[in-house]
């Protein structure tokens, strides 16, 4: 089973809010508030002195919680640009709001309530401080998913305008010009403040937590509502009117206090959250629409016919979200799971000790996997779009092109070779593959190790010679060939008095005299055509491919000259003579040729030691 690392924490968050001191004591404020100005004990100019200085103290919240947030060792660069300008726009209100507790403390009455010019010109300058960050804040999306957002964004807009028309335009309509034209302007800013906080939230990178842009959601949206109450509700309710400017300032209040709690929980148990590959903000932006719709049409009044046809459009939008959003959830259950494959598939791919390498009907490489790194030296880009055969050794390239299985020698990075064991699957009809699948893996070392199982096997382990089982393998190669007028020679080398060396001196130096031997057999005859071979003992032959009669006997009249220099071994200075005897004749009598070097070469033994003699002379 896959372990669930990925959960998230979300549930784990309110729990945190509530047990947090300073939300706790935000909600017994705003208990405390809602209760005192729904249910006034004290008279009106009481209430009037206490409001502007109960602002000023959530102003003075607001700015300590975003200070808090925007110093957080946890925040990053995006996070820390935003709630610094949250902290200059507290701050801004903070001075604004003070300004009109000073002025409204000499008017305790309903005008007393009304925003004075200076008051306006500090909420304003404070709204956009963080309404630039907003509009700067760039958008983490490409292709359709910026396409996505822009439709996403337009519908939470569209729901917004909705919103600040029914419930601050539309009520001056006819008003004092002074009046359209203040609220025109502190719509204009709501829908560009609702845009800033819509871009934060869908364009990636927010510098919020969840649970706190939702507060900051509702926060924003009541502050739009308690705006359309401004001037409305101030004369005829003034303790609604009160009642309509606390709550959201409150709750704007616990926005960056909530972020902070977030922020902390994550630090002291971060795990990685999934994020949702759909946004819910635009449908319950409908919602919310609609909802503000049905209250208008209640308070306007509606036939029963048309009752019944809203209820039913309501009805089938929810019907269609609900469809809508299933279909989403159950394509991000299937991308989340199709994301859980891709990591799988890459961590099989990245870890695997052999290498994968795709290929087209070119040859061309349009895939390596990471193991071609640690196998051959190149990063997986340095081959996409090269050929495959331009690393292959020229004498593999015909087993490579014949696909299926094979070995070959591929160039690594540093010039060398390594022996790879390759399966080749062709893919070029599957469209996710388009090409030709080539596993390979390194077998360098383990042919070598068999190439060397093999010399041992057939070579003298003393002198590096071939030994006896090779030397007749080349000799029956030499009597398979066709051409019969090719001729070989085959000579029969003993050494004379050997036994002398090895019962006076030792084995050990005899050993040396026996090297010696072999390395001067080696220069006497032609390197890669013909074959020295240690048969036993201080017993030699050696086969002569492509030769004559003459260059035979030259051969072994080198051999006996040249043996007959002394040796030095440990301070002993030995002369070996050597008995040589030659047999020449075609290359498919080299076993009759063999035995007529061997009878030669007693002969020679038997008219002096240190000579030659030639078969059949």
């Amino acid at each position: 089973m896959v372990p669930r690392t990925g959960r998230r924490t979300a549930p784990r968050v309110p729990m945190a809010l509530l047990r947090d001191r300073g939300m706790q004591a935000l909600l017994a404020v705003a208990l405390l508030g809602v209760a005192w100005y729904a249910w006034p004990l004290a008279g009106l100019p009481v209430l009037i002195a206490g409001y502007w200085p109960i602002q000023v103290a959530l102003d003075v919240v607001l700015a300590a919680g975003s200070w808090r947030v925007w110093r957080h060792p946890a925040a990053s660069a995006t996070t820390r640009r935003f709630w610094r300008a949250m902290t200059i726009a507290a701050a801004l209100f903070t001075v604004g709001d003070l300004v009109q507790a000073v002025q409204s403390a000499r008017d305790l009455t309903v005008s007393g309530l009304v925003s004075g010019n200076v008051h306006l010109v500090f909420i304003v300058a404070g709204v956009s401080v963080p309404l630039w960050a907003m509009l700067t804040h760039p958008i983490r999306a490409t292709g359709r998913q910026r396409l996505v957002f822009w439709l996403d964004a337009a519908t939470v807009m569209t729901a917004a305008a909705g919103f600040i028309w029914s419930f601050m335009l539309s009520a001056v309509v006819g008003a004092a010009l002074s009046l359209v034209l203040l609220n025109g302007v502190l719509a204009a800013l709501m829908l560009i403040l609702f845009f800033g906080i819509t871009k934060l939230i869908l364009g990636g990178e927010a510098p919020f937590r969840p649970v706190a842009a939702g507060i900051a959601l509702v926060g924003v949206a009541l502050t739009a509502l308690g705006v359309g109450v401004d001037g409305l509700a101030a004369s005829a309710n003034p303790a609604v009117f009160m009642l309509s400017s606390f709550v959201p300032c409150v709750i704007m209040a616990a926005c960056p206090r909530a972020q902070a709690v977030e922020m902390g929980l994550a630090a002291t148990a971060p795990q990685r959250s999934r994020r949702r590959p759909f946004s819910l903000l635009p449908y319950a932006a409908a919602l919310a629409t609609y909802a503000a719709g049905l209250l208008s049409l209640a308070q306007d009044g509606l036939s029963v016919r048309s009752w019944g046809l809203v209820l039913g459009s309501l009805l089938v939008t929810l019907v269609v979200l609900g469809r809508q959003i299933t279909s989403f959830v159950d394509n991000a259950v299937l991308l989340r799971r199709l994301g859980e494959q891709e990591s799988r598939f890459r961590s099989l791919i990245e870890h695997s000790s052999d290498l994968t390498v795709i290929t087209d009907r070119q040859g061309r490489m349009t895939f390596t996997s990471p193991a071609v790194t640690r196998m051959l030296g190149y990063a997986p880009e340095e081959l996409l779009g090269s050929g495959l055969r331009d690393l292959l050794h020229p004498e593999d390239v015909p087993a490579a092109a014949a696909g299926g299985s094979w070995q070959g020698r591929v160039r690594h990075k540093d010039g060398s070779w390594r022996w790879l064991d390759v399966v080749a699957t062709d893919r070029h009809d599957d469209p996710s593959v388009r090409g030709l699948i080539s596993n390979a893996r390194d077998i360098t070392d383990a042919r070598a190790f068999q190439e060397q199982l093999h010399f041992e096997a057939t070579h003298d382990a003393l002198t590096g010679l071939a030994n006896r089982t090779l030397f007749h393998r080349r000799i029956a190669d030499a009597a398979g060939v066709a051409d019969a007028g090719a001729l070989t020679g085959v000579l029969a080398v003993d050494l004379d008095d050997f036994k002398i060396i090895n019962d006076t001196l030792g084995h050990h130096v005899g050993d040396r005299v026996l090297v010696t031997t072999a390395e001067r057999l080696h220069g006497c005859v032609r390197a890669g055509s013909d074959t020295v071979a240690r048969l036993g003992g201080d017993e030699f032959a050696v086969i002569l491919t492509g030769t004559t009669p003459a260059e035979a006997a030259a051969t072994a009249r080198r051999i006996v000259a040249t043996l007959t220099e002394p040796v030095t071994v440990e301070g002993h200075v030995l002369v070996v003579r050597a008995s040589v005897g030659v047999a020449t004749g075609p290359g498919g009598r080299a076993r009759t040729l063999l035995r007529a070097a061997d009878a030669a070469m007693y002969e020679a033994k038997r008219s002096g030691k240190g000579t030659m003699a030639v078969a059949g002379s």
